[in-house]
Protein backbone atom coordinates (compact mmCIF):
# COMPACT_ATOMS: atom_id res chain seq x y z
CA UNK A 1 0.00 0.00 0.00
CA UNK A 2 2.72 2.77 0.88
CA UNK A 3 6.13 2.98 -1.47
CA UNK A 4 9.05 4.61 -0.33
CA UNK A 5 11.26 5.97 -2.95
CA UNK A 6 14.54 8.68 -3.18
CA UNK A 7 13.45 11.94 -4.42
CA UNK A 8 16.57 14.36 -4.80
CA UNK A 9 17.60 14.78 -1.46
CA UNK A 10 15.01 13.19 0.24
CA UNK A 11 12.73 10.39 0.37
CA UNK A 12 8.79 10.46 -0.77
CA UNK A 13 6.30 7.94 0.49
CA UNK A 14 3.09 7.11 -1.68
CA UNK A 15 0.41 5.73 -0.57
CA UNK A 16 -2.33 3.97 -2.31
CA UNK A 17 -5.58 2.51 -1.37
CA UNK A 18 -9.00 2.02 -3.09
CA UNK A 19 -11.67 4.32 -1.46
CA UNK A 20 -8.62 6.86 -0.50
CA UNK A 21 -6.98 9.50 -2.20
CA UNK A 22 -3.23 8.76 -3.34
CA UNK A 23 -1.03 10.80 -0.64
CA UNK A 24 2.52 11.72 -1.70
CA UNK A 25 5.05 13.29 1.13
CA UNK A 26 8.66 13.92 0.74
CA UNK A 27 10.77 13.68 4.30
CA UNK A 28 14.45 14.60 4.74
CA UNK A 29 15.10 11.30 5.94
CA UNK A 30 14.43 7.49 5.25
CA UNK A 31 13.33 6.52 8.87
CA UNK A 32 10.58 9.57 8.90
CA UNK A 33 9.44 8.66 5.90
CA UNK A 34 8.76 4.80 6.99
CA UNK A 35 7.09 6.08 10.65
CA UNK A 36 4.99 8.08 8.48
CA UNK A 37 3.94 5.54 6.11
CA UNK A 38 3.36 3.02 8.71
CA UNK A 39 1.45 5.38 11.27
CA UNK A 40 -0.55 6.29 7.63
CA UNK A 41 -1.50 2.30 6.87
CA UNK A 42 -2.13 1.70 10.47
CA UNK A 43 -4.37 5.04 10.89
CA UNK A 44 -6.28 3.86 7.65
CA UNK A 45 -6.68 0.39 8.57
CA UNK A 46 -8.30 1.97 11.61
CA UNK A 47 -10.37 3.97 9.55
CA UNK A 48 -9.12 7.33 11.47
CA UNK A 49 -7.02 8.28 8.45
CA UNK A 50 -7.14 11.98 8.18
CA UNK A 51 -6.88 13.94 4.82
CA UNK A 52 -5.48 17.01 4.63
CA UNK A 53 -5.14 17.48 1.37
CA UNK A 54 -8.12 19.97 1.20
CA UNK A 55 -6.81 21.64 3.79
CA UNK A 56 -3.48 22.26 2.73
CA UNK A 57 -4.67 23.82 -1.02
CA UNK A 58 -6.69 26.26 0.95
CA UNK A 59 -5.48 29.15 2.23
CA UNK A 60 -7.22 31.02 4.76
CA UNK A 61 -7.92 34.37 2.05
CA UNK A 62 -9.85 31.72 0.17
CA UNK A 63 -11.60 30.34 2.58
CA UNK A 64 -12.03 33.73 3.82
CA UNK A 65 -13.81 34.72 0.25
CA UNK A 66 -16.19 31.71 0.40
CA UNK A 67 -17.25 32.50 3.62
CA UNK A 68 -17.93 36.32 2.45
CA UNK A 69 -19.92 34.98 -0.60
CA UNK A 70 -21.64 32.72 1.24
CA UNK A 71 -22.09 33.09 4.92
CA UNK A 72 -21.57 37.10 4.94
CA UNK A 73 -23.68 37.74 2.08
CA UNK A 74 -26.95 36.43 4.06
CA UNK A 75 -26.23 38.39 7.19
CA UNK A 76 -27.85 42.11 8.47
CA UNK A 77 -24.70 44.00 8.47
CA UNK A 78 -23.43 42.09 5.66
CA UNK A 79 -21.55 45.98 4.68
CA UNK A 80 -19.69 45.81 7.74
CA UNK A 81 -18.24 42.25 7.97
CA UNK A 82 -17.17 42.38 4.55
CA UNK A 83 -15.17 44.86 4.89
CA UNK A 84 -13.70 43.70 8.00
CA UNK A 85 -13.02 40.56 6.32
CA UNK A 86 -11.24 42.47 3.05
CA UNK A 87 -9.09 44.08 5.16
CA UNK A 88 -7.80 40.34 6.73
CA UNK A 89 -7.35 39.16 3.76
CA UNK A 90 -5.13 41.66 2.61
CA UNK A 91 -2.85 40.66 5.94
CA UNK A 92 -0.28 38.54 5.40
CA UNK A 93 -1.71 35.52 7.75
CA UNK A 94 -3.69 35.36 5.07
CA UNK A 95 -1.33 34.03 2.57
CA UNK A 96 -1.09 30.37 4.89
CA UNK A 97 -3.01 27.50 4.21
CA UNK A 98 -5.62 26.51 6.46
CA UNK A 99 -3.45 23.22 7.40
CA UNK A 100 -0.48 26.08 8.38
CA UNK A 101 -2.53 28.11 10.79
CA UNK A 102 -0.97 27.50 14.23
CA UNK A 103 -2.09 28.93 17.64
CA UNK A 104 1.50 30.82 17.41
CA UNK A 105 0.96 32.39 14.01
CA UNK A 106 -3.02 33.51 15.27
CA UNK A 107 -1.15 34.87 18.41
CA UNK A 108 1.36 36.88 16.53
CA UNK A 109 -1.45 38.21 14.38
CA UNK A 110 -3.25 39.16 17.55
CA UNK A 111 -0.13 40.79 19.23
CA UNK A 112 0.87 42.75 15.82
CA UNK A 113 -2.78 43.95 15.04
CA UNK A 114 -3.32 45.00 19.09
CA UNK A 115 -0.56 47.54 18.81
CA UNK A 116 -2.55 49.62 16.68
CA UNK A 117 -6.14 48.35 17.19
CA UNK A 118 -8.62 48.19 20.53
CA UNK A 119 -8.74 45.10 22.56
CA UNK A 120 -12.94 44.51 20.96
CA UNK A 121 -11.96 45.07 17.54
CA UNK A 122 -8.85 42.32 17.68
CA UNK A 123 -10.86 39.85 19.47
CA UNK A 124 -13.75 40.17 16.26
CA UNK A 125 -10.98 39.46 14.03
CA UNK A 126 -10.05 36.71 16.14
CA UNK A 127 -13.79 35.55 15.63
CA UNK A 128 -14.22 36.15 11.69
CA UNK A 129 -11.06 33.54 11.89
CA UNK A 130 -13.02 30.99 14.06
CA UNK A 131 -15.67 31.19 12.47
CA UNK A 132 -14.24 30.83 8.92
CA UNK A 133 -12.62 27.63 10.13
CA UNK A 134 -15.40 25.82 11.73
CA UNK A 135 -17.89 26.89 8.53
CA UNK A 136 -14.51 25.00 6.54
CA UNK A 137 -14.72 21.53 9.06
CA UNK A 138 -18.42 21.12 9.56
CA UNK A 139 -20.17 22.28 5.98
CA UNK A 140 -17.32 22.56 3.59
CA UNK A 141 -15.70 19.07 4.55
CA UNK A 142 -12.29 20.07 4.87
CA UNK A 143 -10.88 18.18 7.08
CA UNK A 144 -8.35 20.23 10.05
CA UNK A 145 -7.67 18.07 12.75
CA UNK A 146 -8.30 21.58 15.16
CA UNK A 147 -9.25 24.75 15.20
CA UNK A 148 -5.93 26.75 16.11
CA UNK A 149 -8.46 29.63 17.23
CA UNK A 150 -10.35 27.99 20.19
CA UNK A 151 -7.86 27.85 22.63
CA UNK A 152 -6.34 31.13 22.07
CA UNK A 153 -6.62 33.63 24.69
CA UNK A 154 -8.46 36.63 23.72
CA UNK A 155 -7.39 40.47 24.73
CA UNK A 156 -9.15 41.99 27.61
CA UNK A 157 -11.10 44.50 26.90
CA UNK A 158 -12.00 47.66 29.07
CA UNK A 159 -15.39 47.67 31.20
CA UNK A 160 -18.57 48.74 29.17
CA UNK A 161 -19.01 52.63 30.20
CA UNK A 162 -22.14 53.93 31.95
CA UNK A 163 -23.57 55.62 29.21
CA UNK A 164 -26.19 58.30 30.19
CA UNK A 165 -27.75 60.73 28.57
CA UNK A 166 -28.76 63.37 30.96
CA UNK A 167 -32.16 65.60 30.16
CA UNK A 168 -29.90 68.76 30.19
CA UNK A 169 -27.99 67.04 27.14
CA UNK A 170 -30.92 66.06 25.47
CA UNK A 171 -32.65 69.55 25.61
CA UNK A 172 -29.31 71.10 24.02
CA UNK A 173 -29.55 68.06 21.54
CA UNK A 174 -32.93 69.14 20.34
CA UNK A 175 -32.40 73.04 20.37
CA UNK A 176 -29.55 72.56 18.06
CA UNK A 177 -31.09 70.18 15.87
CA UNK A 178 -33.76 72.54 15.06
CA UNK A 179 -30.59 74.50 12.96
CA UNK A 180 -30.56 71.08 11.14
CA UNK A 181 -31.49 70.92 7.69
CA UNK A 182 -32.33 67.23 7.80
CA UNK A 183 -36.06 68.23 9.46
CA UNK A 184 -36.77 65.73 11.14
CA UNK A 185 -33.47 64.82 12.97
CA UNK A 186 -35.57 66.34 16.05
CA UNK A 187 -38.46 64.03 15.80
CA UNK A 188 -36.11 60.87 16.04
CA UNK A 189 -33.99 62.13 18.83
CA UNK A 190 -37.22 61.73 20.50
CA UNK A 191 -38.40 58.62 18.83
CA UNK A 192 -35.36 56.94 20.26
CA UNK A 193 -35.21 58.14 23.51
CA UNK A 194 -38.98 57.29 24.02
CA UNK A 195 -38.84 53.88 22.23
CA UNK A 196 -35.66 52.09 22.65
CA UNK A 197 -35.33 51.17 18.97
CA UNK A 198 -32.38 50.95 16.89
CA UNK A 199 -31.19 53.32 14.26
CA UNK A 200 -31.93 50.49 11.69
CA UNK A 201 -35.50 50.04 13.02
CA UNK A 202 -36.31 53.69 13.07
CA UNK A 203 -35.33 54.41 9.53
CA UNK A 204 -37.49 51.44 8.13
CA UNK A 205 -40.15 52.76 10.45
CA UNK A 206 -43.13 53.55 8.24
CA UNK A 207 -47.11 55.44 8.58
CA UNK A 208 -48.28 51.88 7.52
CA UNK A 209 -46.36 50.10 10.61
CA UNK A 210 -48.09 52.61 13.09
CA UNK A 211 -51.51 52.10 15.04
CA UNK A 212 -51.53 55.19 16.76
CA UNK A 213 -55.32 54.65 18.15
CA UNK A 214 -53.62 51.83 20.21
CA UNK A 215 -50.44 53.29 20.91
CA UNK A 216 -48.62 50.36 18.96
CA UNK A 217 -45.71 49.81 15.67
CA UNK A 218 -44.25 46.87 14.32
CA UNK A 219 -40.89 46.86 13.80
CA UNK A 220 -40.19 44.34 10.25
CA UNK A 221 -36.92 43.11 9.46
CA UNK A 222 -35.01 43.77 12.53
CA UNK A 223 -31.44 43.23 13.85
CA UNK A 224 -32.02 39.56 15.03
CA UNK A 225 -34.54 38.33 12.05
CA UNK A 226 -37.89 38.90 13.56
CA UNK A 227 -40.92 40.77 13.40
CA UNK A 228 -41.70 42.63 17.30
CA UNK A 229 -44.70 44.66 17.99
CA UNK A 230 -43.13 48.03 20.55
CA UNK A 231 -45.42 50.41 21.99
CA UNK A 232 -45.43 54.36 21.00
CA UNK A 233 -45.15 56.65 23.82
CA UNK A 234 -47.61 59.70 23.68
CA UNK A 235 -44.41 62.04 23.16
CA UNK A 236 -43.29 59.81 20.67
CA UNK A 237 -46.73 60.03 18.57
CA UNK A 238 -46.68 63.40 18.96
CA UNK A 239 -43.07 63.89 17.18
CA UNK A 240 -44.03 61.41 14.52
CA UNK A 241 -47.66 63.26 13.58
CA UNK A 242 -46.08 66.42 13.05
CA UNK A 243 -43.70 65.10 10.24
CA UNK A 244 -45.05 65.63 6.82
CA UNK A 245 -45.39 62.55 4.34
CA UNK A 246 -42.66 61.19 2.55
CA UNK A 247 -42.80 59.23 -1.00
CA UNK A 248 -42.15 56.06 0.51
CA UNK A 249 -44.33 56.39 3.55
CA UNK A 250 -40.91 56.51 6.09
CA UNK A 251 -40.85 58.56 8.82
CA UNK A 252 -37.04 58.97 8.44
CA UNK A 253 -36.15 58.38 4.48
CA UNK A 254 -32.45 58.15 5.23
CA UNK A 255 -29.58 56.00 4.80
CA UNK A 256 -26.14 55.72 7.61
CA UNK A 257 -24.16 57.33 5.58
CA UNK A 258 -26.32 60.46 5.38
CA UNK A 259 -27.04 60.94 9.17
CA UNK A 260 -23.81 60.15 9.86
CA UNK A 261 -23.22 63.90 8.81
CA UNK A 262 -25.73 65.09 9.90
CA UNK A 263 -25.34 63.73 13.37
CA UNK A 264 -21.54 64.86 13.26
CA UNK A 265 -22.55 67.70 12.66
CA UNK A 266 -25.17 68.26 15.51
CA UNK A 267 -22.31 66.87 17.72
CA UNK A 268 -19.83 69.91 16.79
CA UNK A 269 -23.22 72.39 17.10
CA UNK A 270 -24.24 71.20 20.37
CA UNK A 271 -20.74 70.34 22.37
CA UNK A 272 -22.53 66.62 23.10
CA UNK A 273 -19.96 64.27 22.11
CA UNK A 274 -22.46 61.71 22.29
CA UNK A 275 -23.51 58.87 19.83
CA UNK A 276 -27.01 58.39 18.59
CA UNK A 277 -26.77 55.25 20.01
CA UNK A 278 -26.35 55.99 23.35
CA UNK A 279 -29.98 57.54 23.26
CA UNK A 280 -30.71 53.47 23.03
CA UNK A 281 -28.51 53.10 26.29
CA UNK A 282 -30.23 56.02 28.06
CA UNK A 283 -33.80 54.74 27.07
CA UNK A 284 -33.28 51.08 28.65
CA UNK A 285 -31.53 53.15 31.98
CA UNK A 286 -34.71 55.35 32.17
CA UNK A 287 -37.16 52.26 32.03
CA UNK A 288 -34.95 50.01 34.51
CA UNK A 289 -35.70 52.88 36.78
CA UNK A 290 -39.00 53.59 36.25
CA UNK A 291 -39.54 49.90 37.52
CA UNK A 292 -40.20 48.25 34.35
CA UNK A 293 -38.91 44.39 34.65
CA UNK A 294 -36.35 42.85 32.88
CA UNK A 295 -38.86 40.97 30.09
CA UNK A 296 -40.24 44.10 28.99
CA UNK A 297 -37.79 46.24 28.62
CA UNK A 298 -36.14 43.34 26.31
CA UNK A 299 -39.28 42.74 24.56
CA UNK A 300 -39.80 46.52 23.91
CA UNK A 301 -35.68 47.18 22.63
CA UNK A 302 -35.47 43.63 21.16
CA UNK A 303 -32.95 42.03 23.18
CA UNK A 304 -32.50 38.34 23.65
CA UNK A 305 -29.71 37.75 25.98
CA UNK A 306 -30.11 39.60 29.50
CA UNK A 307 -25.99 39.94 28.87
CA UNK A 308 -26.20 41.90 26.29
CA UNK A 309 -28.92 44.23 27.52
CA UNK A 310 -27.19 44.23 30.73
CA UNK A 311 -24.32 46.32 29.08
CA UNK A 312 -26.57 49.45 27.85
CA UNK A 313 -28.34 49.40 31.63
CA UNK A 314 -26.73 52.38 34.07
CA UNK A 315 -28.51 52.91 37.11
CA UNK A 316 -27.68 56.01 38.49
CA UNK A 317 -26.74 55.60 42.07
CA UNK A 318 -29.01 58.47 43.28
CA UNK A 319 -31.64 56.34 42.48
CA UNK A 320 -30.40 53.82 43.96
CA UNK A 321 -29.55 56.10 46.90
CA UNK A 322 -33.65 56.84 46.55
CA UNK A 323 -34.29 53.09 46.76
CA UNK A 324 -33.06 52.62 49.70
CA UNK A 325 -34.48 55.74 51.61
CA UNK A 326 -37.85 54.18 50.99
Amino acid sequence: MATIRRKRKGWQVLIRKKGYPHMAKTFATYSLATKYAQESEANIEKGLFADLAEANQTLLKDALQRYKDEVTAKKKGAKQEAYKIDKLMRHRISNYSLARLTSNKIAKFRNELGLTAAPATVNKYLTLISVTINTAKNEWGIFLPNNPCEKLKRLAEPEVKDIRVSPEEESKLLEHAARSKMHWLSAIIIAAIELGCRRGELFRLSKLDCDFLSCTAILKDTKNGTTRRIGLSPRAIAALQSLPPTIDGRFFPTDSEQFKFYWKQLKRWSGIDKNFHSLRHEWASRMFEKGWDISAVATQGGWKDWKVLRRYTAISGQYLAEKLAK
